[in-house]
């Protein structure tokens, strides 16, 4: 995890518990038991307590709604997942009602559990505010834009600085390719932040071009739910003792909807291109590239985060695509990199192309190994896509 993403995700649990009244919620159900323990049956301390956890209840799911899953993630890694835990209010529910006739035994539960969360605020506002002190935050978005960050495990690149080069222009040609169907024109595509460990590359783009990327991703990740189960049944199957034709069948339904999902995808990103005829088929065989060469760097562990602000006096447009963007990146989950890739059954991953000298370059991978292939096929009569 960068510092900055550090930052990110302290202030943003900073500023939830405070908005939604999370903790002080908490303190009250606890200093309510403390009450009951005292002088069981006080009816005024029923009502508190009742009322307590309503406000709770209605808190909680406010903040389930509002953690997407790669935040979720970030917080399991610094160790906030019991303190924002969407089950929480259930949980303190379920032990005041299993406890109804012992409220002892509940309000200890409750009250070590806020004494524990207490904690933990007091550590990430500490960590805030030396970052703060330190200089280190996170890029604040501007009402009316949305960006993209792009999570680069080193992996992919092997930390090399040239194959981490040619992720990159990857991203770059992606985002142009979406953004001039779009708009029948090439724009540039903005650096906002660049941060390293885990290289993580932040942009700034047509909203457009985000929207229809975040669609496509969305896309793929529903389809990939599919893979696990036909990966799941394949195991079970060659478990039992099959091979050849009979796994093959497996093999074959996941290229065939990766390759779906892959027509769907330039489908939809094609749909409303501007320009003409000629363009167009050169452009959706960049796309098509485009967004297979983007579904196997998921599979290796790329992930892209979507954020977007609105504005009160944006165009309706404007705000349609907005909202698109915002509502679409907080549902995205991630797989887990696998060992063994899923899309392509030879085990190799198109890792970059480039046209250079009239050569189409393929440089390949394989997950077992960090042995690199490229080979080289020459292109007759072919112009070029507008990389």
């Amino acid at each position: 995890m960068t510092s900055q993403r550090l930052y990110g995700i302290v202030k943003y649990l900073d500023s939830l518990d405070q908005k939604l009244a999370l903790q002080t919620t908490l303190e009250a159900i606890k200093d309510t038991l403390t009450s009951l323990v005292s002088s069981p049956g006080q009816p005024s301390a029923q009502t508190t307590l009742a009322n307590s956890l309503a406000t709770l209840t209605t808190a909680v799911a406010s903040m389930a709604a509002s953690i997407t899953p790669s935040q979720a993630e970030l917080i399991r890694e610094i160790g906030g997942a019991d303190f924002f835990d969407p089950k929480m209010a259930e949980k303190i529910h379920s032990s005041i009602q299993t406890n109804a006739m012992t409220p002892s035994v509940a309000q200890a539960f409750v009250q070590e559990f806020a004494t524990k969360r207490a904690t933990f605020l007091t550590t990430i506002r500490a960590a805030r505010q030396a970052l703060e002190k330190l200089g280190i935050t996170e890029s604040d978005l501007k009402p009316g834009n949305a960006d993209a960050s792009f999570l680069i495990p080193r992996v992919i690149f092997d930390s090399e600085l040239g194959l981490f080069a040619k992720e990159l222009k990857f991203i770059t040609r992606l985002v142009q390719h979406f953004t001039e169907a779009q708009t029948g024109t090439v724009e540039p595509v903005k650096l906002e932040q660049l941060s390293s460990s885990t290289p993580v590359v932040s942009i700034i783009a047509n909203l457009g071009a985000l929207g229809l990327l975040a669609t496509v991703i969305k896309q793929f990740l529903d389809a990939w739910l599919k893979f696990e189960e036909i990966r799941e049944v394949r195991a079970r199957v060659a478990k039992l003792g099959f091979d050849g034709p009979a796994l093959k069948q497996f093999d074959d339904q996941i290229t065939t909807t990766i390759e779906e999902v892959i027509e769907k995808s330039t489908e939809l990103v094609m749909a409303n291109y501007p320009g003409n005829a000629q363009r167009r088929n050169e452009l959706a065989n960049a796309v098509r590239k485009d967004t297979a060469h983007l579904f196997s760097q998921i599979e290796r562990g790329l992930t892209v985060e979507f954020r977007a602000e609105t504005k009160a006096d944006a165009e309706p447009e404007t705000k349609k695509k907005l909202d698109q963007i915002a509502s679409v990146g907080k549902v995205l989950q991630f797989p887990k990199p696998k060992d063994e890739p899923l899309l392509l059954e030879t085990g190799e991953i198109p890792e970059d192309t480039e046209e250079e000298n009239g050569s189409l370059e393929i440089l390949k991978h394989t997950t077992k190994t960090t042995t690199t292939k490229k080979t080289t096929t020459e292109k007759k009569g072919q112009e070029k896509t507008g990389d």
